[in-house]
């Protein structure tokens, strides 16, 4: 038993012994063996397998707690360069990995990482190049199933703490570099289970100050992950040292920085979310790539509420604030944008990829993306343009700019709300708002412009004209709408007011005044392009002025001011012999309803003749109605002014302004001009010069088809001749008798003088041609003075006739008005002798007559009078009726009802049946003609400068009515 007893007692010595020497043994392998391990096969790895060196420093392995600790690593290239290093790494493991069939890792430290990250020349990472040649006999790993699970891997908590990456970019033109320290990264309670959340967080800052802060969860069955980030002063500079010219625009300056949240899901797609509840640029500055001056400042850039979402394939934003922006561009010399330079530069460092036949990922199978952005916003905003294609060039400062839009997206047909308020040098310039459509493009938008300063245009005025605009100010107040679809012509139309005012511009050598006004406002417009029409109710000018001068080579000063400088070709102008252009595009149908003008005035002068001729116009009021571009329209004009203060002047008429030489009649009516002043014309034509002498016009030019048919109804007082002229064009006939024979006992010339003419013929000129028909009838007022008396007489035809009331021989004052004319022209005519016949229209005359005899035995009651008085003038009716008949009167049944008596028409029937018995005889009748007769007789005799015998009272009947109903007597001169 005792033997029995120390063998056990033996037996468990040797199994202590042998497991304290087990453990003794685990101990050393562990803590020494083990770290020696490490060491010598991973510098082994790393050497033979991945061509680098590991230097290791203090290698440490706990068997019992299983915590793995390896110090100050550094991982290098052959040439010495580092690749990675770390200050400490420790691994704790948990023995529970055995039981729970998983790799349980109780902490995982690594202190202090500093990884060298290279992307070289051949877009190859330096990282990528550790991985282990392959074998081309090593067979490739077969593709693990889509549903196979993870291994199953725990770790408490992963840290990642003061780590540091440079990062060098050698594919850039220039090498770039940065660096992210300190770097922290955190994992806790990590699991590849499903559905398992492992929180993580990160966070980085660069050498700039710029900061990256990420942190959420993430699955890994399925994987997935959600959670929120924030990056920091992320500075322009940064973003321009990496790009490094492949934007159209050079980088500056600013900081961008941005929070928001995402959701990753690739199970069983891919799906990405990404909220970004604010976004703020903040003092971001822009060039050009070979300018140093910023051409965009953008002191404040503020995005809220961005959603981003693939799967969908959707952005939308709430709201984008752009605050204090100033923006700057320039138009060259030739006539290029600096815009349109930056998107060219633009569009050279793009390369559209090809995509392959059978890609099912091109742009046209792909899903289109779906965008919205509820407002945006710029306040305070300014843009500086310099025009440089003109000499001097012009320079706009738009500011301040306030532009607000709403209701972005990508629907089709949806509509933006549209706000602007613009400004020009700090002054309010123009106001919109309204609506536009990006899909279909249309737009319909209020325009208010104020008081543009249009001198601002003068270089652009002078490169296409001879002109100068000293000032002037457009203003434009009303609504335009736009419209571009697809394979139609862009539409537009406008509808609202124009007006400019205080309008100034000189022209020729002495800079004189060609045409100006205080104030031209056009209302009411509506105009429209394709179809092209344009339509204005109406235009006022106050105060317009234009001279105009005929200069010593016959061209006009306005033609000389309008024409392009001789030096500028016009764009696009074909060379001599080259091709010819093309037609001129149809007119713009064009409809004006009235035009006023108010306190015009006008200077002409024709410096063509010898000595020169000049005259002005003043006080110019009147309205122009209907004006049209149809070739039937008919516009009417109604103008007044006066010539050289004192000489009234009225234009009336109607005219096709817009094609005047395709239909015009014309009155131009002139009053009280010196004749005097016509000298130049007179000294020219007629061959003497005027002393003395009135004129006043009545002028009517009618145009029919570009043939001249005008009338002229000339008028000269007291005109006296001066000096004769040596002129070789004037008329050889005896021009001072001519005009000794047409004056009256006034000494007044009254002439109808008519020309006609073709516009088509060059040698056509107005006021030459006019002398020349003047001198004409002159010539023949010289051979045969007596024909034209009768165009002399003043008053017109109406002379020729006498109106009076039926059944009277009295005549009104009109007519002895009428009659002195009459008897005055035959005064200074004394060759002419007057028929006046016995006049009468036996119908009226005699209805007349017997009117007036009933009326005075019953006179007529006014209208509206009561029925008493109807009674009793029914009653002295009928009493006058018995007298003359002797029988009472028998009514029509229709004169009475079953109630009352119609007085009205009793009285009217009674009195046509006395008025049928009260006719005159013919004696009476033929004694009214001759009392009329002898009524216009006396009272043209009543001028003593008229004998007797010159007038002869007729016997044939030439009587008539009037429109009015009056007998008309006809007068005939011999």
């Amino acid at each position: 038993m005792l033997r029995a007893w120390l063998a056990i007692l033996a037996l468990h010595r040797w199994a202590l012994g042998i497991a304290t020497a087990s453990i003794v043994v685990y101990a050393l392998v562990g803590f020494f063996l083990v770290p020696h391990l490490l060491r010598t096969n991973a510098q082994e790895y790393v050497a033979n397998d991945l061509g680098r060196s590991l230097a290791l420093g203090e290698v440490s392995f706990n068997p019992f707690t299983f915590r793995l600790a390896v110090h100050d690593a550094v991982l290098s290239e052959k040439a010495g360069d580092p690749i990675a290093s770390f200050k400490q790494l420790v691994v704790n493991a948990e023995l529970a990995s055995i039981w729970q069939r998983a790799v349980v890792l109780k902490e995982v430290q690594l202190d202090a990482p500093d990884v060298n990250l290279i992307v070289d020349r051949d877009a190859s990472i330096n990282l990528a190049r550790l991985a282990p040649a392959k074998s081309e006999s090593q067979p490739e790993p077969a593709p693990a199933a889509a549903d196979e699970p993870l291994p199953r891997i725990r770790i408490g908590r992963l840290a990642v703490n003061d780590g540091r990456v440079d990062f060098e970019d050698r594919t850039r033109p220039e090498p770039f570099t940065a660096t992210l320290s300190p770097i922290r990264f955190a994992l806790d309670d990590f699991q590849t289970d499903l559905n398992h959340e492992n929180a993580y967080q990160f966070a980085a800052r660069s050498s700039a100050g710029e900061t990256l802060a990420w942190s959420g969860s993430f699955t890994a069955q399925p994987l997935g992950s959600h959670g929120q980030f924030t990056v920091g002063q992320l500075r322009a500079q940064t973003i321009e040292s990496y790009l490094q010219g492949q934007l159209p625009v050079r980088l500056v300056d600013g900081t961008l920085s941005f929070a928001g949240t995402y959701q990753l899901s690739l199970h069983p797609t891919l799906a990405l979310d990404v909220g970004l509840p604010e976004v703020s640029f903040e003092n971001f500055a822009a060039a050009e790539q070979i300018d140093a001056q910023p051409i965009a400042v953008v002191p404040k850039l503020h995005v809220a509420g961005a959603q981003f979402s693939f799967g969908p394939r959707s952005v939308r934003v709430d709201k984008v604030d752009i605050e204090g922006a100033r923006v700057r561009a320039s138009r060259e010399s030739d006539g290029s944008l600096s815009v349109a330079r930056l998107a060219k530069e633009d569009s050279k460092s793009e390369v559209a990829p090809e995509a392959a036949p059978g890609d099912a990922t091109t742009p046209a199978s792909r899903p289109q993306w779906n965008w919205a952005v509820g407002e945006i916003r710029v306040a305070d905003a300014a843009f500086d343009l310099e025009d440089r294609s003109v000499s001097p060039a012009v320079q706009f400062n738009v500011a301040p700019i306030a532009v607000t839009l709403a209701g972005l997206n990508s629907e089709q047909g949806s509509k933006v709300n549209v706000t602007a308020d613009l400004g020009l040098s700090g002054k309010p310039l123009l106001k919109s708002s309204g609506q536009v459509q990006l899909t279909p493009l249309t737009a319909a938008l209020a325009l208010d412009l104020n008081a543009f300063d249009l001198s601002m245009l003068q270089p652009y005025v002078s490169q296409a004209t001879n002109l100068t605009l000293r000032s002037g100010q457009l203003s434009v107040k009303g609504d335009v709408s736009a419209a571009a679809e697809e394979g139609t012509p862009p539409a537009l139309t406008f509808r609202g007011d124009v007006q400019v005012a205080n309008l100034h511009t000189i022209a020729g050598p002495a800079n004189e005044d060609l045409v100006k006004w205080r104030n031209l406002a056009l209302s009411g417009i509506d105009f429209s392009h394709n179809p092209d029409r344009v339509t204005i109710d109406r235009i006022v000018a106050r105060q317009p002025y234009a001279r105009v001068i005929i200069r010593q080579d016959q061209t006009l000063n306005v033609a000389a001011a309008l024409k392009r400088n001789s030096n500028d070709k016009a764009e696009g102008e074909p060379a001599e012999g080259g091709p010819q252009s093309s037609p001129p595009a149809k007119p713009t149908p064009m409809r004006i309803k009235n035009i006023t003008v108010t306190g015009g005035s006008a200077l002409f002068a024709d410096y063509s003749i010898t000595p020169s001729f000049a005259t002005g116009i003043v006080d110019l009021e009147g309205t122009i109605t209907g004006l049209s571009s149809q070739p039937d329209s008919r516009a009417k004009v109604q103008l007044k002014g006066k010539v050289d203060r004192y000489a009234p002047v009225d234009i009336a008429g109607e005219v096709n302004l817009l094609s005047a030489a395709a239909y015009s009649d014309v009155a131009l009516n002139f009053r009280n001009m010196e004749l005097t002043t016509f000298n130049p014309y007179s000294g020219k034509f007629a061959g003497y010069n005027i002393s003395k002498g009135k004129l006043s016009t009545e002028l009517r030019y009618r145009i029919q088809d570009r043939k001249l048919d005008a009338q002229h109804h000339i008028v000269v007082d007291n005109l006296e001749f001066g000096d004769k002229t040596d002129s070789k064009d004037a008329a050889p006939i005896p021009i001072k008798l001519a005009v000794a024979l047409l004056k009256d006992g006034q000494g007044v010339i009254d002439l109808e003088l008519p020309v006609s003419g073709s516009l088509d013929d060059p040698k056509f000129r107005l006021a030459p041609i006019i002398w020349k028909a003047l001198l004409g009838l002159l010539t023949k007022i010289a051979t045969a003075p007596f024909a034209a008396l009768g165009a002399l007489f003043g008053g017109g035809d109406e002379l020729a006739y006498v109106d009076f009331q039926p059944g009277s021989a009295e005549l009104p004052a009109a007519q002895l008005e009428q009659l002195d004319k009459l008897a005055r022209a035959l005064a200074q005519r004394p060759q002419l002798r007057l028929d006046v016949p016995v006049t009468l229209v036996a119908e009226h005359d005699s209805k007349a007559i017997a009117t007036t005899n009933l009326y005075a035995r019953v006179p007529p009651l006014p209208d509206g009078t009561d029925e008493a008085a109807l009674r009793k003038r029914l009653t002295q009716l009928e009493a006058l009726y018995k007298t003359a008949n002797k029988i009472a009167p028998e009514y029509p049944a229709e004169t009475q009802t079953d109630k009352s008596i119609d007085w009205n028409a009793r009285i009217s029937w009674i009195e046509a049946r006395l008025l049928e018995g009260m006719q005159p005889e013919q004696p009476t009748l033929e004694a009214l003609g001759r009392q009329r007769a002898q009524a216009v007789q006396a009272a043209v005799l009543a001028n003593t400068a008229v004998a007797p015998e010159r007038l002869f009272i007729t016997t044939e009947r030439s009587a008539s009515l009037a429109k009015d109903g009056r007998v008309r007597m006809e007068m005939k001169l011999e």
